[in-house]
């Protein structure tokens, strides 16, 4: 079938938007747990601001997880940290050893919270410092038992339709105004908004230039923020459209949506975790293939959009971390967010199961 007479309908890829949510700038402290901080351009300029800190303090090293994105590597060493790694098991826990005087980086991933947490937590401030990436688990109670003794950094740009944004528990004062991220917020909006209007009749036929214009418009703000991570400035008029989002229906669907897809596919595909706790609020419905980039690719024909966590960083040492290689060669991380119900979950429960079964 050719481009021209498939469905535009898709699942996955970056949230657009179909129009512009209320204002109220008050509901931003639903995302901090009512935390002091800052809000940032990005997640990696939040890390920034605590880096910054940290190295003022003396701090010259960072203790990394060997599973994670290599975004966070541009901050790391455009301040000229030292940095290593340490062991991730396949459970997703931590397990750090961290020299004296330096900070600890723990992930909690895709929407659970670390089991490593509670230990690291009652540490901090003694030999190492901590600092929480709470990114993918934007919606989930990571602040239980939180403390002044770490820092916390989170983005919320992977749960829902924001235009930039980042955040961490500094309250400090932001970069000046910065004509070039005005500039790359109102494109990011504009983007999500043409995609927004381009999907709203799902039926209709593909129309690749329109879809080449805001894949390419998003992939260009992208590039701008991973070559500005101490850009901290952040508009005022993003954080508004940031709190007047519904976050409240959004954890809901989620839930809701991990469940379809467990009743659906967990006799079938080998589930990086099965059960999420009343406070968690899941990234995606995280499963673990033999064949991983084949089976993307072919749900990618199907318009199915899953990403990939991570591709690692090529100095993350394969006999020194095999499991977190092993997560990163095989976790697919499939779509159940907020814009799609039971009828999409089903599609995709179909595409995969076919895929499993029919596989070269």
């Amino acid at each position: 079938m050719s481009a021209e007479s498939k469905s535009r309908k898709i699942i996955g890829g970056e949230f657009e938007l179909c129009h512009l949510p209320p204002r109220n700038h008050d509901d931003l402290s639903v995302l901090t747990h009512k935390i002091t901080g800052t809000w940032t351009l990005s997640g990696r300029s939040a890390l920034y601001l605590v880096l910054k800190e940290l190295k003022e303090e003396g701090i010259n090293h960072i203790h990394l997880p060997s599973y994670l994105c290599e975004s966070i590597l541009l901050v790391i060493r455009s301040m000229g940290f030292k940095y290593d790694f340490y062991p991730v098991d396949m459970n997703l826990c931590a397990y750090p050893d961290p020299p004296i005087g330096s900070a600890v980086l723990l992930i909690h991933y895709f929407g659970k919270v670390n089991p490593a947490t509670e230990a690291l937590r009652a540490e901090a401030g003694k030999s190492f410092y901590l600092i929480e990436d709470a990114s993918q688990a934007l919606l989930s109670d990571w602040s239980k038992n939180f403390n002044n003794s770490q820092y916390i950094i989170l983005s919320p740009r992977k749960f829902g339709p924001v235009i930039l944004g980042g955040w961490c528990n500094l309250p400090l004062k932001n970069d000046d105004a910065n004509d070039r991220v005005e500039k790359v917020a109102w494109q990011s909006l504009a983007a999500r908004l043409i995609k927004g209007q381009y999907l709203k009749n799902d039926s209709a036929n593909i129309e690749q230039q329109t879809e080449n214009f805001y894949l390419e418009s998003l992939k260009e703000v992208e590039r701008f923020l991973d070559e500005n991570p101490i850009c901290t400035y952040l508009p005022a008029w993003t954080k508004q459209l940031i709190a007047g989002y519904d976050w409240g229906s959004t954890s809901e669907k989620r839930r809701g949506n991990f469940q379809l897809l467990k009743k659906m596919l967990s006799q079938h595909v080998d589930m990086l975790f099965s059960e999420i706790a009343s406070k968690e609020i899941p990234l995606g419905f995280v499963v673990r293939l033999k064949k991983r980039d084949w089976i993307r690719m072919k749900m990618a024909e199907a318009r199915i959009f899953c990403p990939v966590h991570w591709h690692l960083p090529h100095d993350v040492s394969k006999q020194k971390f095999p499991n977190s290689h092993d997560l990163s060669n095989t976790v697919l991380t499939i779509p159940i967010d907020q814009r799609y119900n039971s009828t999409d979950m089903e599609k995709i429960a179909v595409t995969l199961k076919h895929l499993l079964k029919h596989g070269n």
